[in-house]
């Protein structure tokens, strides 16, 4: 493929080989910026308004005007998606990032002396190695001694570049092979290094509440799907105490929907893997997206995060 994909940066359309950043970028330099991920199943963008929709609260956060307004952003990636369509897998599943920092630094290096903020859209195909056997028999997950960044310190809902504290955790749950699960401060469970958890119990969903992670749009898109579904769900702190008395878990992300846990440490679901609550929930989103991940090549793409239980995905 020539040249890869096309990208969008700082207002023109370009070879994402020809694409050029200054090292002295405040994003490369501090990680001052924000970050979307829109999942691309096959042609068709998925919730991309929600997402852009997140990226500008994240950036009124932050307090960074990346110069376009939401329609303009919205205009700039349609037109970018119509540039690519020849060039991704009809097929296949590719994120689109949109990255966003707060521009060069000056000699100064302070934040409110920044240059023009940098604009940032890519797509990237994302793995989907081995999903179909991930999603029969699932994945296993480790608490992490890493905890959640508190939203004392930082705002959880806020989708920053800073991300040290979840690649630590996906680190300390590598070791193990396994994929993480961070606790707040408190000692309540929290969410995977880049994607959002969920338990079951008594057939009811219970997800952690906003505050102490960050609110992922495939998240509200499952609470959407629970809803017509007539299926309880709870926004609620629990800890290990309740991820022992567990149906089922899963994860969520762009990446890969509800994918199935099949063991907490050595907490078990009472449930089958996958269980009767997340089967339901996987099938209402394959009719939702047209994109099922059970029906996947068992070798398809270069591995990418959530494909593989040694690293953790970029969630949505």
């Amino acid at each position: 493929m020539p040249g890869g994909r096309f990208v969008y940066l700082n207002g023109g359309i370009v070879e994402e080989g020809e694409a050029r950043i200054s090292p002295f970028d405040r994003g490369f330099l501090w990680g001052d910026g924000v970050y979307e991920i829109t999942p691309c199943f096959g042609h068709k963008l998925y919730r991309l308004d929600d997402h852009i929709g997140r990226l500008y609260r994240s950036l009124r956060y932050i307090r960074v005007d990346p110069g376009l307004s939401r329609e303009e952003m919205r205009a700039a990636t349609l037109a970018l998606h119509e540039t690519n369509l020849c060039r991704i897998d009809e097929e296949g599943l590719c994120r689109v990032g949109h990255w966003v920092t707060r521009g060069e630094d000056t000699p100064s290096m302070g934040a409110s002396a920044a240059r023009k903020a940098t604009v940032f859209i890519f797509y990237r195909p994302a793995s989907l190695e081995g999903l179909a056997e991930k999603y029969e028999k699932g994945v296993r997950v480790a608490v992490t001694p890493t905890r959640r960044t508190p939203p004392e310190c930082i705002e959880a809902r806020a989708k920053v570049t800073s991300k040290m504290n979840q690649i630590l955790a996906e680190l300390d749950a590598a070791a193990s092979g396994s994929l993480s699960l961070m606790l707040d401060v408190r000692g309540n469970v929290a969410e995977n290094s880049s994607a959002n958890f969920f338990m079951v119990r008594e057939g009811a969903l219970w997800t952690p509440p906003e505050r102490n992670i960050l609110e992922g749009v495939t998240r509200k898109a499952v609470l959407e799907l629970a809803a017509r579904l007539g299926i309880p769900a709870e926004e609620r702190d629990f800890t290990f105490y309740d991820l022992a008395q567990a149906e089922e878990f899963f994860l969520t992300s762009s990446a890969i929907c509800a994918l199935p846990v099949r063991e907490v440490d050595s907490f078990r679901p009472k449930a089958p893997v996958p269980g009767p609550v997340t089967r339901r929930l996987i099938e209402a989103f394959v009719a939702e997206t047209g994109f099922d991940f059970r029906l996947r090549p068992a070798s398809s793409q270069a591995a990418g995060r959530l494909g593989a239980p040694e690293t953790a995905a970029r969630r949505a």
